[in-house]
C-alpha cells in the first residue's frame, strides 16, 4: 500500500509542494475510533471538493481527553492505518490538541471540512481558516449514520439486556470559562484567598459522587493551558456563544454522557450534595429534561436586577424568572418567590437540541438562558438548595463580599 502516514513536518512539506503546484487541499479532523458508513460518505464528499484530502487524526491522549477514559475504542497506530486504507484518503497525520487549530495554522488547507449538524460559528477553528482566505464546509450529517446514533443504538442494546436499576448513566460536570465576562472581567482567574476562582469551582464539582468526570468548556487557549496544569480536563468552543448554556451545549457535542450539569464558575461554592440531587431528579424522572436550584430570597434582593427570581407551579417545576420582583403581591403572605441558582442538569440530547436554538425574545428581555426551555414548550424541575445557601459572585461586589469573608 502506498504510504499516507506522515508526521506533520514531513506534511508540512508536502503541503508546500502541493501549494507550488497549485493543487487545492481539503482537510477534516476527528477521532474515528468509531468507523462506520456515515464517515465514508462524508470522505468521499470531501475528497471530491479538492485533488488532496488530509485527515487529522486525534491522539489517543486527545481522544481521552474529548470522550473520557473508555474512549478511543480502537488505538491511534490501528486507526491510523485504517484512514490511511481509504481510497478517498490521500495523508493521515496524527495531532494531540484538542481542537485541530495548531495543524490548520500550520498546513493552511483551502478548504476545511466537518460533517455533523454544526453551524460555523460552533467550530473554533474557522476564523483561523478564514484568517488566510480559506473556506470552511460542513457537510450535513447522513441521517441514521452518525457516530451519536451508533452509540445510542448500542446503549438501547445494552440497556434491553440490564435490569433498569442495574443500568449506570454516565453523568458530565461541564463549566463554562471565559475571560472576556461582561459583568465581572477576566472571572474564571480572579484570585479568592490565593486560589482563581475556576480551580475552586473545578475542585467542588469533583467532590459530587455522581459526576463521572468534570470538564471545563472556554474559548480561550489561556483557560485551556490553566486547566490543564492542574490536570483537569477542557474542550476548546466557539467565542461568539452569548450564553454559558450554548457553550456547554457546543461542548457536550463532543462528549459522551447522558447527563449534563452546567456548573457556572460563579457557584463555586455550591455544595457538592446539590449537584447529585439535580442529577438524582433527572435519573428518577425520565420525562423530565432539565433541573435546577432554588434558594430562600432575602428582603434586600427582591429587587436587585442581580439576582434571578423563580416562582413554581405546584409540582415544583419552574412558571417563570425575572431580575424584576415576581409575582406582583396584593397579599404579601402569598406567592412567595425563591432566588435561582444557576446550576442546571440536562438531558444530553435535550441541551444540545435548546443549545441549537435561537436565544429566545423573554430569554433577550430578561437576559436569563432558562427562559429559553420555558420559551419552547419544555419544563424545568426546580429543587430547594441544602443548608445554607452558596454566595454566587457574579459583580464585582459579590467578589469582595468573597473575598472579605474568605
Amino acid at each position: 500500500m502506498k504510504r499516507k502516514i506522515f508526521s506533520r513536518p514531513e506534511l508540512s512539506k508536502i503541503r508546500e509542494e502541493l501549494r507550488s503546484q497549485g493543487k487545492r487541499v481539503a482537510f477534516t479532523n476527528g477521532c474515528f475510533d468509531i468507523l462506520h458508513i456515515g464517515h465514508l460518505r462524508y470522505l468521499q464528499e470531501a475528497r471530491s471538493l479538492a485533488d488532496y484530502l488530509i485527515i487529522g487524526l486525534n491522539t489517543d491522549d486527545s481522544v481521552r481527553r474529548l470522550k473520557g477514559p473508555e474512549r478511543p475504542f480502537v488505538l491511534e497506530d490501528e486507526r491510523a492505518e485504517m484512514m490511511a486504507g481509504l481510497e478517498c484518503v490521500d495523508f493521515v497525520t496524527l495531532f494531540d490538541e484538542p481542537t485541530p487549530i495548531e495543524i490548520i495554522t500550520e498546513l493552511q488547507p483551502d478548504l476545511h471540512v466537518k460533517g455533523g449538524d454544526y453551524t460555523i460559528s460552533q467550530i473554533p477553528e474557522a476564523r483561523i481558516v478564514h484568517s488566510y482566505g480559506g473556506e470552511v464546509l460542513i457537510i450535513p450529517p447522513i441521517a441514521g449514520k452518525s457516530t451519536s446514533g451508533l452509540v445510542s443504538h448500542v446503549r438501547t442494546i445494552a440497556g434491553n439486556a440490564e435490569s433498569r436499576g442495574d443500568t449506570k448513566q454516565k453523568v458530565i460536570g461541564i463549566i463554562p470559562a471565559r475571560i472576556d465576562s461582561k459583568r465581572l472581567p477576566n472571572k474564571p482567574m480572579l484570585d479568592i484567598a490565593g486560589k482563581p476562582m475556576l480551580l475552586r469551582a473545578y475542585e467542588n464539582a469533583k467532590k459530587s459522587k455522581l459526576l463521572d468526570d468534570v470538564f471545563v468548556a472556554t474559548p480561550d487557549e489561556a483557560i485551556l493551558q490553566f486547566v490543564e496544569s492542574f490536570g483537569g480536563k477542557a474542550v476548546i468552543t466557539s467565542a461568539t456563544h452569548a450564553s454559558g448554556t450554548n457553550r456547554v451545549a457546543e461542548a457536550a457535542r463532543t462528549i459522551e454522557a447522558d447527563i449534563i450539569v452546567n456548573i457556572p464558575v460563579g457557584e463555586m461554592g455550591l455544595n457538592p450534595a446539590d449537584i447529585d440531587a439535580l442529577v438524582s431528579a433527572l435519573i428518577d424522572s425520565p420525562d423530565t429534561v432539565a433541573a435546577s436550584l432554588t434558594a430562600p430570597l432575602q428582603p434586600d434582593e427582591l429587587d436587585s436586577t442581580d439576582v434571578v427570581k423563580v416562582v413554581t407551579d405546584n409540582q415544583g417545576f419552574a412558571l417563570y424568572f425575572s431580575r424584576s420582583g415576581i409575582p406582583h403581591r396584593t397579599n404579601q403572605d402569598a406567592a412567595q418567590p425563591r432566588a435561582h441558582i444557576d446550576v442546571c442538569a440536562y438531558r444530553r440530547t435535550f441541551l444540545i437540541i435548546i443549545g441549537s436554538k435561537d436565544p429566545s425574545q423573554l430569554e433577550l428581555a430578561e437576559s436569563i438562558e432558562q427562559l429559553r426551555i420555558l420559551e419552547n414548550g419544555r419544563k424545568i424541575m426546580m429543587l430547594p438548595v441544602t443548608g445554607t445557601p452558596p454566595a454566587s459572585i457574579n459583580t464585582a461586589g459579590d467578589l469582595q463580599k468573597a473575598r472579605a469573608c474568605s
